[in-house]
């Protein structure tokens, strides 16, 4: 079954690097199908005097979306992928999210960028595609380290929080094995930090509960458990602290190729890991990091 990946270029460092990715895949190729999109947003006015129809302005900036897509689209179909080159007018996020609906598997796209996408934090644009009710959004920063063994084997941290995104974000891996490749998986859940007044006060027993690592074991059973049926390696992380500090530190040390995690969690009073703390994960991370929500 061929995997269909959208990829959002306007041909940035960040952009260029979610292409590496991809021309780096290890596994069989035929296996992966890419649409290469590049969306150009039309000027809100024209310089006074400048005497261009908008039809003229429309097909140069549709001809500058065709130059910019022909290096990448050149270095997909070398590795041997299949790769479309598709070029759209509008609003960057809104175009994405349509083209992705119904047509795409992933979103495989770079957290910064130019042209269309210029201006847009992480927390804009890329996030506005990953809470869009779309698929996954695996997302690349220039300086990540890209795994080198994709569609054979990868390590994967997947941040749970006992959430329903959480488990989704596991129940994709284990429905991509196909592509991905051999899994091998580290959960991780991270404990927030004791308040001062818990610090001081007698122990109850949610704090009690908290502490023996119970909460921990139950926010991550029903993974453990999918991911135990699906004959996938799998270990155990508990921690405390901020996530997104914890899960880049985790990341580091078990060398993942890549960081898991849903975008809408329990509240704040969880940790949950929900829009600023994806973010903040998604910018610290060392390597790709996929969003499901």
């Amino acid at each position: 079954m061929t995997t269909n990946l959208l990829v959002p270029f306007d041909g940035s460092p960040a952009a260029s690097r979610a292409v590496d990715l991809l021309a780096g895949y290890a596994g069989e190729a035929a296996a992966l199908a890419a649409v290469l999109l590049n969306v150009q947003t039309r000027p809100v006015s024209l310089w006074p005097g400048a005497g261009l129809s908008a039809g003229a302005i429309d097909a140069a900036l549709l001809d500058e979306a065709r130059r910019t897509l022909e290096p990448a689209a050149l270095r997909l179909r070398s590795a041997g992928i299949a790769a479309e080159a598709q070029v759209r007018l509008g609003m960057a996020a809104d175009v994405i999210l349509r083209e992705a609906a119904g047509k795409a598997d992933a979103v495989v796209m770079g957290t910064r960028g130019a042209g269309a996408l210029h201006g847009f934090a992480l927390g804009s644009v890329a996030l506005r595609v990953a809470h869009g009710n779309g698929p996954p959004v695996i997302l690349v920063k220039p300086e990540d380290r890209l795994p080198g063994g994709l569609g054979k084997r990868l390590r994967v941290l997947v941040a749970l929080d006992g959430s329903t995104p959480a488990l989704r974000a596991a129940e994709r891996l284990v429905a991509w094995r196909g592509w991905l490749g051999e899994l091998e998986v580290h959960l991780a859940f991270v404990q927030r930090p004791l308040t001062v007044l818990e610090q001081v006060l007698p122990p109850h027993d949610d704090v009690l509960g908290q502490w023996s690592s119970q909460e921990g074991r139950e926010a991550t059973q029903a993974a453990r458990e999918l991911f135990r049926s699906a004959g996938i390696d799998q270990h155990l992380h508990l921690t405390v602290g901020d996530p997104a500090l914890e899960l880049r530190t985790l990341a580091a040390q078990t060398s993942s190729d890549l960081v898991a995690l849903g975008t809408r969690g329990l509240g704040a009073a969880h940790h949950a890991l929900v829009g600023s703390v994806a973010l903040k994960t998604a910018a610290l991370s060392g390597v790709p990091v996929m969003l499901v929500s």
